[in-house]
């Protein structure tokens, strides 16, 4: 789990909202839910994430613009899939209205199984490496992201105390 993922996703999210602002402080005068809200963005977006990208930042950015294109389409405003198209798309009938307490119980759980998914709380990898940290730093061990990372397989073994130890000789 990289704990960039969930910032960045939250700046994704709201992208098609803040580029607006950004589009009209350049004098480019866009309809909000129009040119911001293409569908094509956030796929085009996640795409590209896996030509280049570090640490899949491009690609969480990506995400969270896809749900805030999801998010709306659930909305009585609906959003355009493209330029070319000027239907707009209503998810389970576009019956949502900006504000609602039900928009907020959908969003919060959208959020609960997005972290779920992400397997940040199923794995617990980040209370793994926490741990490895820690043990290094009780030991006298470089914090190098290598030597965490074999702290935290030494830490896996029931044998980890005599391990730990030719560890801590050999750094």
């Amino acid at each position: 789990f990289n704990p960039m993922a969930i910032p960045v996703a939250a700046l994704g999210s709201t992208a098609p909202d803040w580029s607006e602002w950004i589009l009209k402080f350049f004098n480019i005068r866009v309809q909000h839910r129009g040119a911001t809200h293409y569908l094509y963005i956030p796929l085009l977006i996640i795409a590209l994430s896996f030509l280049f990208d570090y640490k899949n930042i491009i690609f969480w950015f990506g995400i969270g613009y896809l749900t805030h294109w999801i998010a709306d389409s659930f909305t009585i405003s609906g959003v355009p899939l493209s330029q070319f198209d000027k239907h707009k798309i209503h998810l389970f009938g576009g019956k949502l209205r900006t504000g609602q307490s039900t928009e907020y119980l959908i969003a919060f759980s959208l959020l609960g199984i997005s972290i779920l998914l992400s397997g940040s709380i199923t794995n617990f990898n980040f209370i793994k490496r926490n741990e490895a940290i820690y043990t290094c730093i009780q030991n006298d061990i470089p914090l190098t992201d290598e030597n965490i990372k074999e702290v935290m397989g030494i830490l896996k073994h029931k044998e980890n105390k005599e391990l730990l130890k030719n560890f801590k000789k050999e750094n």
